[in-house]
């Protein structure tokens, strides 16, 4: 039997009967009495319990970010570090040279900004960490380059081991536009094949000054008519040699001293030689190097970037 009730009418208890509408309601508000509070229950123990993979997962995040802070002020004092052997460098380089260091840029187009101010990832600290482990190998490396080479310039006689480095042109107000062959593999004037260059070749009239680019002792002078013709080889020590052929005249003798713009010869045509220039060579221990790369103490960066562009842009010899 149902729920019963008094029937004021009949003066009677009856049994009390709910139509569907009422049932439907009922259990619709037991569902939604339900609802809330598996809602409620979702919050309290989301806000106040975290699960294993979560606990895990926070621990995680604040080991990254303490290591990305630890990183972050490596990577600073490094920057500091590197930017003091650069300025170690300029003086060492003016010093040598009696100019300013070259402004070079280099840009790195693998390099990608993971960097962000809210967002951490693990992918940026191992990135960040081998940026810096390249960073402490190049100091390093340059560290250890400038300190050979203080050393060098700290030893008796500094002057005149500065001194004896080529860095002038051999030849006085020589226009860049005339710069020949540079050291490197060229077609022969004569043979009409590839063969290899040993120095640069600067095109003048015969006649043109030609002075020592160095200090240094005359090894030896030749007059000849094969090969490169009248020469002369200057030792400026050091492992140092600088060599002049295809002149016309020789205004030095063998074991004369001779300072950097002195005088020693005048350009010409003799030898194995196309047309009148000076063949010019450097050596260094024995191996001919680009004596390009020794006219920085004449030459800005812009005036040896257009010297460059001449030389490379040759490939026939005069000799």
């Amino acid at each position: 039997m149902g729920k019963l009730k008094y029937d004021k009418d009949l003066l009677d208890f009856v049994e009390e009967k709910h139509s569907t509408k009422y049932l439907i309601l009922r259990i619709l508000k037991f569902v939604a009495y339900t609802f809330a509070l598996v809602v409620l229950y979702f919050i309290v123990f989301t806000l106040f319990f975290s699960s294993e993979e979560e606990k895990r997962m926070i621990s995680e995040t604040r080991l990254i970010e303490e290591q990305y802070d630890k990183l972050a002020g490596q990577t600073e004092l490094l920057e500091n570090v590197i930017g003091e052997l650069i300025q170690k460098d300029e003086g060492i380089y003016h010093e040598l040279f009696n100019t300013d260091f070259p402004d070079f840029s280099f840009s790195d187009s693998s390099s990608v900004n993971y960097m962000s101010d809210s967002v951490y990832s693990e992918s940026v600290i191992w990135h960040t960490a081998e940026n810096i482990i390249r960073l402490k190998q190049g100091m390093d490396y340059c560290d250890a380059l400038i300190a050979r080479i203080q050393d060098s310039l700290s030893v008796d006689g500094k002057d005149k081991v500065v001194a004896g480095i080529p860095s002038i042109l051999p030849i006085a107000d020589f226009p860049l536009g005339n710069v020949g062959a540079s050291v490197g593999r060229k077609m022969h004037p004569f043979y009409k094949k590839v063969v290899y260059h040993g120095g640069l070749d600067l095109v003048a009239p015969v006649g043109v000054e030609v002075r020592a680019t160095a200090d240094g002792k005359v090894k030896s002078v030749e007059r000849a008519q094969k090969l490169q013709g009248t020469r002369i080889v200057i030792d400026h020590g050091n492992g140092y040699e600088t060599v002049y052929a295809h002149l016309s005249d020789l205004l030095v003798r063998k074991g004369q001293k001779v300072s950097r713009g002195d005088v020693i010869g005048r350009t010409g045509n003799s030898g194995t030689s196309f047309a009148p220039h000076l063949h010019y060579e450097v050596q260094l221990n024995g191996q001919q190097q680009d004596p390009i790369n020794y006219f920085n103490g004449e030459l800005d960066t812009d005036r040896f970037g257009e010297l460059l562009i001449y030389a490379v842009n040759t490939g026939q010899s005069l000799d």
